[in-house]
C-alpha cells in the first residue's frame, strides 16, 4: 500500500492519498479533534461528499457545534462519536494529529490502530506517525488541502461540496481578514465560488447569533483586563455565566475574536473555566507574536495566529502560568522592553 513515508514532497503525497482513495474498497472512517471548527467540519463533510459521489462507503463520526448545522443535509450526514473499526477500515483524520489520543475525537486510538491511517493536517505540531501523513503548515486551512485533494480525484466542484469546503477555509482565515490569507487561499476561494458555494448562505449563516449571547457576551467583558503594558487582552468565562443565561460551551469560542479586535493589543486570551482545576485557553495574535509558541509552553498547540491548550490546574494557577510565558514570548520578538 503505497506506503513511502520519507517522501516530503506535499503534491506527491498528495496524488498518493488520491490513488489510495480511490483504490480503496472497504468503508472509510472521517474524524477531527475535539471542539470541531468550521475547517474540521467543512473539511470532513467535503471529503465525505466526494467520497459518496464515487460510490465509497464513507462516513464522519463527530460533535457538530450548533453554529454549523447549517452546513449538514440531513441528520445523518455525521454521526455522534464512538465508531468500532474494522480491519479494512481506511482511517481519515483532518486537521488534527492522528497520533494525538487527547485531541482526536470519534475513534479511540489506544491500543490496536487500523490498517492504514491517512492524516491530513496543518498544524505544525504533527508528528507525522499516520501510514500517510499529509501535513503542511503553510496551507491556511485544511479545507484547502481537501480542495485540493478533490480535484485530484477528479471530482468538480458543486454546491453541496464547495460550501462546505469554502466554510472551511473562510472561518480558518478570520473571513479572508488573517494574515493566512495569500493569494493560493483567494484563487482556491474564488474556484469553489465559481462551483457552487454560496457565500451568502454561508456569511448569513455564520453570522446568525441566538439571543442569549448577547448577554453572555455582556458579562464575558465584564471581566476584560489588559496586561503586559496594554499589548495583552483577556477575559474569562466560566459555567456559572452560562447557566445564567442558558448557553453552552460550544458557545463561548466566537467571544476570543470580539476581544481580538481591541486598539493596540498584539495578543488575545480567552479562558474557559471548565471548572477548578480545569482551564482552557484561546490565543489569537495579530501576528507579530505566536500564539503557537505560548499555547506548546503551557502543553497544547494551534498556529501562530490562533491556537489553544487546556491546563489542569487552577484559574490563579493557569493565569500565572500564561503571563510569565507570554512576557517570554514578547521578548522574543524584542518588545518586552518594560513589561
Amino acid at each position: 500500500m503505497l506506503m513511502n513515508q520519507g517522501e516530503s514532497d506535499y503534491t506527491g503525497k498528495l496524488e498518493r492519498a488520491a490513488q489510495l482513495l480511490q483504490d480503496h474498497t472497504g468503508p472509510v472512517v472521517l474524524v477531527t479533534h475535539i471542539d470541531p471548527d468550521g475547517d474540521a467540519i467543512g473539511s470532513c463533510l467535503g471529503l465525505q461528499r466526494t467520497l459518496r459521489f464515487l460510490g465509497k462507503n464513507a462516513q464522519t463520526y463527530a460533535s457538530v457545534p450548533r453554529y454549523l448545522n447549517f452546513l449538514l443535509e440531513n441528520e445523518d450526514e455525521i454521526l455522534p462519536p464512538g465508531v468500532v473499526l474494522t480491519p479494512e477500515t481506511l482511517l481519515v483524520v483532518l486537521d488534527v494529529d492522528s497520533h494525538d489520543s487527547k485531541r482526536v475525537e470519534g475513534v479511540t486510538l489506544e491500543g490496536t490502530f487500523p490498517n492504514f491511517i491517512l492524516n491530513i493536517d496543518h498544524h505544525g505540531t504533527n508528528v507525522r506517525k499516520a501510514q500517510l501523513s499529509i501535513v503542511e503548515p503553510a496551507k491556511a486551512a485544511c479545507a484547502l488541502m481537501v480542495a485540493e485533494l478533490v480535484a485530484l480525484l477528479g471530482v468538480a466542484f458543486t454546491r453541496s461540496i464547495a460550501t462546505p469546503l469554502f466554510t472551511g477555509i473562510s472561518t480558518d482565515t478570520g473571513s479572508f481578514r488573517f494574515t493566512n490569507t495569500n493569494s493560493e487561499v483567494l484563487e482556491m476561494a474564488s474556484h469553489l465560488l465559481s462551483g457552487g458555494a454560496d457565500l451568502g448562505f454561508i456569511n448569513e449563516s455564520l453570522s446568525q447569533t441566538p439571543h442569549h449571547m448577547y448577554r453572555l457576551q455582556a458579562q464575558v467583558l465584564g471581566t476584560v483586563e489588559f496586561l503586559h503594558g496594554g499589548l495583552t487582552i483577556t477575559a474569562q468565562v466560566n459555567t456559572a455565566m452560562l447557566e445564567t443565561v442558558g448557553a453552552s460551551w460550544e458557545d463561548v469560542e466566537s467571544l476570543v475574536g470580539v476581544i481580538r479586535s481591541a486598539e493596540g493589543t498584539e495578543l488575545a486570551v480567552l479562558f474557559k473555566v471548565y471548572s477548578e482545576d480545569s482551564v482552557k485557553l484561546s490565543l489569537r495574535s495579530r501576528g507579530r507574536v505566536s500564539a503557537q509558541n505560548i499555547a506548546i509552553a503551557l502543553g497544547g498547540g494551534g498556529h501562530m495566529a490562533a491556537a489553544g491548550v487546556t491546563v489542569n490546574a487552577s484559574y490563579a494557577e493557569t493565569r500565572a502560568r500564561f503571563e510569565l510565558e507570554a512576557v517570554k514570548e514578547f521578548s522574543r520578538v524584542g518588545m518586552g522592553s518594560g513589561l
